[in-house]
């Protein structure tokens, strides 16, 4: 009789707790337009650009419930293509193509962070004349010389999305990157970089149906 009743309350106790998930978490998909991105991207004091687009493959809409006040808070995960260089004098001009996965997390009013791991693969040109010699001892002067590397990028980011409350399609902001490639020199080259920037939101372009979770949390 203990036995049974004993799994009678944890059937109950289950069901109730999976009906209350289901009463607070709503899974649903979504249509989101990719964002167009432009920014100025230096290293050190050295000027570049970089452009690119991000796309929304998840959003979590999260409501917070305190003292009878709602908060909502959008994390979205996205993924992100970007083209960039920089140009450092006498020494090299850096090209180099990454893609990455942004977590943002942006609050009501438009507020957000960021963190941005990303791959990718860079080309260097050297400043300067380079001269190479052939096994005749023949000098020449070597056109676009550089040098390929892999390359790892790590961001932290914090920005204003003017979409949120002023309905204006844009958002601001800066972004400190640390750019690693390798092999260089059988090790690795590590290198700061930082962007300052927009991202423009317009309403229809490379679309992409993306999974929407809303949760509410009191």
């Amino acid at each position: 009789m203990t036995k049974k009743l004993a799994l009678t309350v944890a059937t109950i106790f289950i069901a109730l707790t999976s009906f209350a998930q289901q009463d607070t978490t709503r899974i649903q998909r979504q249509n989101f337009s990719s964002n167009l991105k432009a920014s100025y991207n230096s290293s050190i004091v050295y000027p570049g650009l970089r452009i690119g687009t991000e796309t929304i493959i998840k959003r979590i809409e999260l409501t917070k419930t305190k003292n009878q006040k709602n908060k909502l808070i959008f994390k979205d995960r996205l993924f992100t293509t970007n083209l960039s260089f920089y140009h450092h004098p006498t020494f090299h001009t850096n090209t180099y193509i990454t893609t990455g996965y942004t977590y943002r997390r942006t609050r009501e009013k438009g507020f957000f962070t960021e963190f941005c791991p990303e791959i990718g693969y860079s080309r260097t040109f050297l400043g300067g004349t380079t001269y190479e010699v052939d096994n005749s001892g023949t000098v020449s002067i070597k056109k676009l010389a550089g040098y390929n590397y892999a390359l790892v990028s790590v961001g932290l980011g914090l920005g204003y999305d003017f979409s949120k409350s002023k309905s204006k399609p844009f958002a601001l902001f800066y972004k400190f990157n640390v750019l690693t490639m390798f092999p260089y020199n059988s090790t690795f080259y590590v290198r700061p970089a930082m962007e300052l920037g927009i991202i423009y939101k317009p309403k229809k372009i490379m679309s992409f149906n993306a999974k929407v979770i809303n949760k509410n949390k009191i």
